[in-house]
């Protein structure tokens, strides 16, 4: 099986090659649990501005490739711009940076200035996020994994470690602001990192009830 980083390639994906550009990438998925799921996906990825990303979708995903700045805009609008009061809508994804399979295609990184989704900061709203950092290609990464806990308890996030991830929470900005944050120190210290979210809006069932 090849693996997806690899845009096509035929050799090995782990030869250590990579690209030498400043790509970023975020794959995910969005899941309205509304009856009229297909308008709210549809819908969302109409309304946000993809100028500055390079993005495709397909029947499980959407990524969208690029400068990390614009990436994290556009997941952050397409996220908002589905929301819905009251319909419980969860989005899952990971952002990641410096993959040695990774190929320089597939990205936009010509684009400059304003992020083109900053309008869908004047709405905000509660949110949950779960979240996994493996930080790859070094030896101390339970040192890495401890200090963006610390940011969590900075950002006023609330963080408590749960079995194998984490979990915030906060208004959608603050929780969207944290991660672009995570990856921006993660891009600083190590060759090649992962982040795996889960963020999740109008959960119908009281936690006591769990």
């Amino acid at each position: 099986m090849q693996q997806s980083c690899c845009c096509g390639r035929e050799d090995l994906p782990w030869s250590g090659r990579g690209t030498g550009l400043d790509i970023s990438g975020c794959r995910f998925s969005l899941y309205p649990m509304d009856t009229d799921f297909v308008p709210i996906i549809l819908g969302a990825l109409e309304h946000t501005d993809t100028s500055a990303v390079w993005s495709e979708s397909d029947a499980l995903s959407t990524i969208y490739r690029g400068r990390l700045p614009y990436v994290a805009d556009a997941v952050r609008g397409l996220f908002v711009n589905a929301y819905k009061p009251g319909i419980h809508m969860a989005l899952e994804g990971q952002f990641s940076k410096g993959c040695p399979g990774d190929c320089d295609g597939d990205s936009l990184l010509d684009f400059d200035g304003p992020a083109p989704n900053s309008q869908v900061r004047e709405k905000g709203f509660p949110a949950l996020c779960k979240l996994a950092l493996y930080p790859m290609g070094v030896s101390d990464y339970i040192d890495h994994i401890a200090g963006v806990y610390r940011m969590a308890q900075d950002a006023g996030l609330h963080p408590e470690s749960i079995h194998y991830a984490t979990r915030i929470s906060g208004d959608i900005h603050q929780i969207f602001d944290y991660l672009e944050q995570v990856c921006r120190r993660m891009e600083q210290a190590v060759p090649h990192y992962i982040l795996h979210f889960t963020v999740s809006v109008n959960i119908p069932t009281k936690e006591e009830e769990l």
